[in-house]
């Protein structure tokens, strides 16, 4: 007995190979894809301009057409690619069809969170048939087995850098407010940043600090004080109505004695700190 196959697996074989021959003709075409988080703007390792010239030389090294280069600038690589402007462009280009290969310097470029990075590059493999290849760590090129292990295992580098980078800046905060410096966040009423991260004192919104404090010493009320001030028609510190819990919150802040306090929450523990702070009172 003769077996012999269906017309409709020659026709398959047929459609198979056009698909096959228009993804070959067009399976040079990259896209490149540039990060720097806000503290890396000033940084000459992983600028813009560093990155950009290092995807496009390899681009042309690997006869790809660069059909454009997308830039998030000032955003953090914990946050995930799909949520950030123009990497949420890429993944439109993507499902159209634009381009194959996703370019990027250094795989920390594309996440510093080995779920958003393993997750990022399977989508794209699996829902637009897009390889990920890594400028500067050229072993890792998911168009193959070998390639995709090694992205596993940097992603898995780029997350650690990212918690030592977090635990660096938890301990320099900490270490700041122990010599009374101003820890971080932004500046309380009656303040704001000098050049060098301190406080500085804002004397019209001081003279204010200094009227509630005055008032609340003499047992006035946090309403009393609160209603005083929108009659007169002070702006509160938002530039509108006062309201009693910032009334409040200017009352017991230390920061207006000249006191730093902060209670930092990392890994679990807690540390308080109350130090002598390096800024200018505005309540004596």
């Amino acid at each position: 007995m003769v077996v012999v196959g269906s017309r409709r697996v020659g026709r398959q074989r047929a459609r198979n190979k056009v698909q096959a021959d228009t993804k070959a003709a067009s399976a040079t075409r990259a896209l490149g894809y540039l990060r720097v988080s806000t503290d890396e703007q000033v940084s000459s390792g992983h600028g813009l301009d560093t990155q950009e010239k290092a995807v496009r030389a390899f681009a042309e090294s690997q006869a790809y057409e660069l059909v454009d280069v997308l830039t998030d600038a000032g955003v953090s690589g914990a946050t995930r690619p799909a949520d950030r402007p123009a990497f949420g462009q890429a993944l439109q280009l993507a499902a159209s069809g634009a381009f194959d290969v996703l370019l990027v310097a250094k795989i920390d470029r594309l996440s510093r969170d080995i779920r958003h990075a393993l997750t990022t590059v399977s989508d794209l493999a699996e829902q637009h048939e897009v390889a990920f290849r890594s400028v500067t760590e050229s072993v890792i090129d998911t168009s193959n087995p070998m390639g995709r292990t090694f992205f596993a295992i940097f992603a898995g580098m780029a997350e650690n850098e990212r918690y030592v980078i977090r635990d660096r800046t938890a301990g320099g905060r900490v270490a700041k407010a122990g010599k009374g410096g101003f820890a971080g966040g932004k500046a309380p009423y009656g303040y704001t940043k000098d050049l060098q991260g301190g406080l500085q004192v804002v004397p019209e919104q001081a003279r204010i600090v200094q009227r509630i404090v005055k008032e609340r010493r003499r047992k006035s009320t946090l309403q009393a004080i609160t209603d005083g001030l929108n009659a007169d028609g002070v702006p509160s510190p938002k530039g509108g109505q006062w309201r009693v819990s910032t009334v409040a919150y200017i009352t017991d802040n230390p920061k207006y004695r000249g006191v730093v306090e902060y209670l930092f929450r990392w890994n679990g523990a807690e540390t308080h700190v109350v130090a002598v702070g390096s800024h200018e009172p505005i309540v004596p």
